[in-house]
This record gives C-alpha cells, structure tokens and sequence, in this order.
C-alpha cells in the first residue's frame, strides 16, 4: 500500500525489500521499525510505522492525489479513518490467521486457520455487499483503501482456503485495481528491489 500511495502521489523515495520469512532483522532494519515488521517510512530520518499512519500521512502531503475523497467535513473524513482502521486492525489480523496461522499458536494450526477463514469470510461478505452497484468501495471513485482491500484479499485467497467463487464483485474490484497505472509502477519498482536484493518471495513480499 505504502509503495501504490507513493507512486499514486508520485512522490520521489528510496525504497528497501526485506524478507519478512526470515526470524532475524538487522539491526538497520530494527532502527526503522523496532517491531522488525513492514511497512515503515523513514521521513527526515524518523520513521512512520503503521499503514494507516503512513497512508494518512502521505494524503496529507500530496491530497492531489486523492488517496481519500476530498472533504472539508470532518466527521466524513472521521469515516475514512475509521475505514483504513478496520481493514488494518480486523481485516489484517483475519486474513493473517487465514495465510500464516502458525504464527499465532506453538501447537496445531489448523484451529487458527479455521477461525481466520470464518472471519475473513464475514469480511469479505460485507465488501461484496459494499460493491454491489459501484467500482470502488467509496462509490465512483478509486482510493488507497481498494488497495488495502486488494492486497488483503489477494494475501488471503493465496492460501486456497477461501471461497472465493462466492464474490464475483470483489474479483472484478480486484482486476481494476489491479489494472491502476500507479499498481503496475508499484509491482515493477518491487520486484525490481527484490532482484537487487536477491530476495525471493513466492506469493508476497514488501518493502519498507
């Protein structure tokens, strides 16, 4: 997300892959973010942590770009926040259970899993509804949380444990943003930093 904003606002930055599967950080990376997770902006040598954060952020310093829709009413743009929040702190953490369920338990997994996919599930059953009728989750116009919802759902449905067949409005919003210039600039500039890198990542990979 943090890469789409950028490029979306076309604002210049020096962007770092980081193997996320590996248990060790650097201690270059710790610096940035001490948790050693992604994403992370280092603005004026100080790091902004958190996508909602970060993707605030950037609104406010390119609001050209449109990240969010253009309000001057305080309480839509509340909505908005609210929004990005539920993706970062529900939708995430769900489709996380679904992709990487060991993370959260030294036993079984599969009970993790399970319970991730039924949440993912009520989720994704409230964005089909959301699409029912426009392109975007905010109606006619494109913002930086389909690309939150995109990256969600895509990380999720790469395990094969989701009944996607049940969304067909969240599969064509996945073609669209999908085919966003500023997506495609993104992917190219990743995976470019993950061949300098050496990185290899088979179905997800960030940068920081």
């Amino acid at each position: 997300m943090t890469v789409c904003a950028l490029e979306e606002a076309r604002l210049s930055y020096d962007d770092v892959a980081v193997d996320i599967r590996k248990p060790d950080r650097s201690a270059e990376h710790l610096r940035v973010h001490p948790e050693g997770k992604v994403p992370a902006l280092l603005v004026d040598n100080t790091p902004i942590t958190e996508n909602a954060a970060i993707l605030v952020y950037l609104h406010s310093l390119a609001p050209h770009a449109a990240l969010f829709p253009t309000t001057n009413d305080p309480f839509i743009h509340a909505t908005h926040i609210a929004d990005l929040v539920w993706i970062s702190s529900t939708l995430h953490p769900a489709i996380r259970q679904v992709r990487m369920p060991m993370r959260f338990t030294d036993g079984d997994p599969s009970g993790v899993q399970n319970k991730g996919i039924e949440f993912a599930t009520q989720f994704l059953e409230r964005i089909e509804r959301r699409l029912i009728g426009q392109p975007w989750w905010y109606g006619a116009n494109w913002s930086i949380v389909d690309v939150y919802i995109s990256w969600a759902i895509t990380t999720g449905a790469s395990s094969g444990s989701l009944p996607m067949e049940r969304f067909p409005k969240i599969k064509s919003h996945l073609e669209r943003v999908r085919s966003r210039s500023s997506f495609e600039r993104a992917i190219t500039r990743q995976r470019l930093s993950q061949e300098k890198f050496g990185i290899e990542f088979p179905d997800e990979w960030k940068t920081i």
